[in-house]
């Protein structure tokens, strides 16, 4: 019986090891390959989004992003019905169809896969850190001007029309921007 356990506690290992394993985040915006040539761009996978690695090949590594977008449109979000951006990309029909949400609000989304190749190097297993980044930069560049907003006193939605609007007087490159929302947004 003690072997018996001792196998299972093993095989339960091996199995949450390789799950996390093909997991990750974005460290920062980086460009989504349609193939290894890197000849045609998808879009952009977006800051702290999260992404299976499926699989390795030199310094490209081939991901898959599920996400939420309306109809026809090229930007994915990560949930149905909250504006917290995954992914950009060009053309809906980049991406394969899986499913149908509404949310509370009665709007329908698409659920959409997207693969394609990212470089390795933009990729992370900590979301924590990129976050933190995210809080360090909105305390220093947003605190510069006026007092600083708890990320609390707006829903995520709101977060990324404020950004936009207050990023070009704040000096903030669009990577800054989305850390800083993703920061924001992180509930």
């Amino acid at each position: 019986m003690k072997i018996l356990k001792k196998i299972l506690l093993v095989l339960v290992s091996v199995v949450t090891l390789s799950v996390a394993a093909d997991t990750a985040y974005l460290s920062q915006n980086t460009k989504l390959y349609k193939g290894v040539n890197k000849k045609e761009v998808i879009g952009d996978l977006i800051v702290a989004s999260h992404v299976k690695v499926l699989s390795k090949e030199g310094n490209l590594t081939k991901v898959e992003f599920i996400g939420y977008a309306p109809e026809d449109s090229p930007t994915v979000y990560e949930k149905a019905g909250f504006l917290i951006t995954g992914f950009e990309g060009k053309d809906f029909a980049d991406y394969k169809v899986i499913g149908k949400k509404v949310d509370e609000y009665d709007n329908e989304w698409f659920e959409v896969l997207i693969k394609g190749y990212i470089t390795s190097d933009s990729l992370t297993n900590d979301k924590t850190k990129i976050i933190a980044e995210g809080k360090n930069m909105f305390e220093a560049k947003c605190g510069v001007c006026h007092d600083i907003h708890h990320r609390e006193e707006f829903i995520p939605n709101v977060w990324p029309s404020i950004l936009n609007n207050m990023a070009p007087q704040a000096g903030l490159t669009k990577d800054e921007r989305m850390k800083i929302e993703k920061y924001l947004q992180e509930q």
